[in-house]
Parts: C-alpha cells; structure tokens; sequence
C-alpha cells in the first residue's frame, strides 16, 4: 500500500492522488478529465515533479496497457509530463539522467519500466505516435530502434533521432529523400541529432518563418516541443554550431506564446554567447549583433504576447541577460 500522505505534489499532501486516478476509469467524462487536470496541475505542476509523481506511475500503466480503458491517448500525455516535465526543457538533444534530481530521476525511471508496454502499444494506431513520443526519451534503447522505424511517421523519425542509435541514421537517411514535407522535416532534425549535420538544408528552410506547417501531410502531427516545427528545426540548427541569428530574427516576426520563447531564447544565446551583461550596461555598449537583437525584440509587440496578455516568460528571459524587464522598458532602453 501507498502511503499517500507521506508524499507531497505541488498543493501539499498527495491524498487526493488515488481518488483522481481511480476516476480516471470513471464512465463520466467530464469526470475523467476533471481528474486528469487535477494530477496535471499537481503532480506535474509547471513540469516539475514530486514524490507522488512516481508513485502514481504503476496506476498509470496499468490503465494504459488496458485496451477497454478510456483516454489512454491522455494518459500516456500525462505519462510523459511526469517522464520529462516540459520537453522544451530538454530539446533537441534529449534527456540528461544525471542532470535530474531525486524526484525526477524517480519519476523518469518509473516511467521508464513501462518501455516494453509502450513497444506493444505502438501498434495500436491511436495511440502509437504518443508512445513513440515517450520512447524517444529513453536513449541508447535499442530495442526501440525496430519498433519506431515500424511506425513510418514523423513523431517516430524525431524520436529515433533522440533515442541516439547509430542503426536509426538509414531510416532518417531514406525519410529524408520521400515525398511527404513533415518525414523530411522530422529526418533533417533526427539528423541533426544523430550526425551533426543538415546535409539537405532541410532544417534552414523550416527555421525561417512562422507559418503553421503541421497539415502538411494530412493528419501528420508532432508532438515534441507542442508541435512547433520551425522551432524544434530552429534549435536543431543552433546544436550543430551554426550561425542561426537570421533565420531567428525572420521567425520572430511570425511568432507569439511558445514558439515566441523558444525563437527569443535562441536570438539570446546567439547574441550573448557569454552569457548577461552586468546591470546597468548601455545600450551603445553592447555590440552591433547584441544591438540589433535588442532592437528587434523591442520593435516586435507580437512576440511579447500570450492570450492577449503580455507573456511573463519573455519578459524574465530577456532580463536574464541583463536587459530591461518588458518589452516597453527594453523599447525605452534601445532608443
């Protein structure tokens, strides 16, 4: 038994953890997915974990590995929240065991004694791009390696390309040279991963711009990132050592909410290779490059935006760097 009150999530005690899983099997709906927001917000509150959020992993599975169970496509959501938190965290090159602390480190391997349930589910066509989604967070698996290459889909290439095998290289080779846009995409970022390299200029093309391309193929969707195709290509481009500073500034202005914080981040890390300047830096000290990502930043209210609101995760990564907090201050400080 689980001593649910010896173990905490985001609100305190974990006691309502057992009652919300066990509604997860409920016949309601609306009860289920009341039950889903209720372990979403606690035990993977901002994507952290907690003690609970391992506990409730063999709760989980077991829901998931029945196929008369309803929501399992949420559930396996849920199973990945808890195995990495927000993946953005973690892009594009994967996940860093030793980089977690206790809880996590918990959580990840919990999730992770559920791999050969999650081969098994990749058959099921509903459910199996979220179980390649979770797959690719496991690296140098090779029982992986056949299971994905199975699927013929681009959250699977994207997922080969994390699990890191040598043996995923030919199966992103071929999907790179096939008709579909979203397999090409997908292959350019696994091998960016895998090599080193965007031999085709694949990735240059998707990092450009703003434009939703998940409907190109159809049905095709990623999952990885929330599905922001340009950005995930964007950040495999900066981890093979290119210059990504123009393609970064053209995508900004396209961008608002999460794409918008991945572009913002990459611009930084571009701008200040060393990392923030010390407080109080003027403007015409900063160097021409630093200057015009400034100036772009501040002269785009779009990607400031979330909801109509001012998104608070831009104003704190700009003045991370030493820079002004919002986007008014920053526009005050470029002048």
């Amino acid at each position: 038994m689980i001593d649910w009150a010896a173990l905490r999530h985001a609100y305190g005690p974990a006691v309502d953890v057992p009652g919300n899983l066990a509604a997860l099997r409920s016949p309601d709906g609306q009860r289920r997915l009341e039950a889903f927001g209720e372990l979403y917000a606690s035990i993977t509150h901002q994507g952290n974990r907690y003690s609970a959020s391992a506990a409730a992993v063999p709760a989980l599975l077991e829901l998931v590995a029945d196929p008369a169970a309803p929501d399992r496509d949420l559930v396996l959501y849920l199973l990945g929240r808890i195995a990495v938190g927000d993946d953005a965290a973690w892009l594009p090159g994967g996940v860093r065991r030793a980089d977690l602390d206790a809880d996590e480190g918990k959580a990840y391997d919990a999730v992770g004694a559920g791999l050969p349930l999650l081969d098994t589910l990749t058959a099921d066509p509903e459910l199996a791009d979220s179980a390649a989604y979770l797959l690719g967070w496991y690296p140098g698996r090779p029982e992986s390696v056949p299971v994905l290459a199975a699927l013929h889909t681009p959250t699977a290439v994207v997922a080969l390309g994390l699990v890191g095998r040598p043996e995923g290289v030919p199966i992103a080779e071929r999907a790179l040279t096939g008709e579909r846009p979203l397999m090409r995409w997908a292959a350019a970022v696994a091998l960016a991963r895998l090599r080193g390299e965007d031999p085709s200029g694949e990735l240059l093309r998707w990092a450009a711009g703003g434009r939703d391309r998940a409907g190109v193929d159809g049905a095709d969707t990623v999952a990885y990132l929330g599905g922001d195709l340009g950005g995930l290509a964007l950040l495999s481009l900066e981890s093979i050592g290119g210059d990504v500073l123009d393609p970064a500034l053209d995508r900004l202005q396209h961008v608002s909410a999460e794409p918008a914080l991945t572009t913002i981040g990459v611009l930084l890390r571009q701008a200040f290779p060393r990392g923030p300047v010390a407080a109080g830096t003027p403007f015409g000290r900063l160097t021409a490059r630093q200057q015009r990502v400034v100036r772009a930043l501040a002269g785009t209210p779009s990607a400031w935006r979330y909801d109509d609101a001012e998104f608070v995760n831009v104003s704190l990564l700009v003045s991370d760097y030493g820079l002004p907090h919002g986007r008014e201050r920053l526009a005050a400080y470029a002048r």
